[in-house]
């Protein structure tokens, strides 16, 4: 009798890890043959979510309502910054920021890649205290032009930035995940954690290096898709 009624709760179980490898490959197939978006990507992946949610009862009519609220919120206070970011982009576009400081580094004969260091600093302080959307939002109008200027491919600087907001979502103070992985473990002090994660900052360093010593790596990639 047990061992009957569990087969057909394997079997549904199997049914819903099959749908979900299936979703999975929907999205990011998707995105990568051009069917949809990356935002269209993420609104099938959030519907094949909560359908899947629906069927194996983990998702209650409350919490989805509950998802949706904080869901809400969250998007407003992304809207709030990226108002902020355009408004910051239209004023230093009318300043000529960007070409004022690319005047001052070519005056100043900075070399390329004394530029670049200086770029990575400061994103990487930034890091310390700025969430990732604002961050680029901020700095990649002020910085792209400067880059394009000393002649780096924008594709590279694309992929260096999100390196650099990948490592500030780690760096202590402010970085996000390090929240994210405080309120999982409430019993964990943020001391603790601000120790744990030093470590996992040599690899990224180590990466930025490598993308500095053979800027093709990240080239290949979109050159082979696009």
């Amino acid at each position: 009798m047990s061992a009957g009624s569990a087969q057909p709760a394997a079997t549904v179980d199997d049914f819903l890890t099959a749908v979900l490898i299936l979703l999975f490959a929907l999205t990011i197939g998707g995105i990568y043959t051009g069917v949809f978006s990356p935002t269209e990507a993420a609104s099938v992946g959030a519907f094949g979510a909560i359908v899947l949610g629906l069927l194996k009862r983990s998702l209650s009519i409350a919490r989805l309502v509950s998802a949706i609220q904080a869901s809400v919120l969250v998007s407003c206070a992304l809207f709030m910054i990226i108002v902020g970011a355009t408004l910051f982009s239209n004023f230093i576009v009318q300043t000529r920021l960007p070409d004022n400081l690319l005047a001052m580094a070519q005056g100043a004969e900075l070399s390329a890649w004394v530029v670049m260091s200086i770029i990575v600093v400061i994103y990487i302080v930034l890091g310390c205290f700025l969430e990732g959307l604002g961050m680029v939002l901020i700095t990649v109008p002020v910085f792209l032009p400067i880059v394009a200027g000393y002649g780096f491919d924008p594709i590279w600087f694309g992929v260096l930035v999100a390196l650099l907001v990948e490592l500030g979502l780690i760096t202590p103070p402010v970085g996000m995940n390090l929240f994210i992985i405080r309120a999982q473990l409430p019993e964990v002090r943020m001391w603790t954690l601000y120790s744990a994660i030093l470590p996992f900052l040599i690899a990224p360093v180590i990466l930025i290096i490598v993308l500095f010593a053979v800027p093709s790596l990240a080239l290949w990639l979109p050159s082979v898709l696009y």
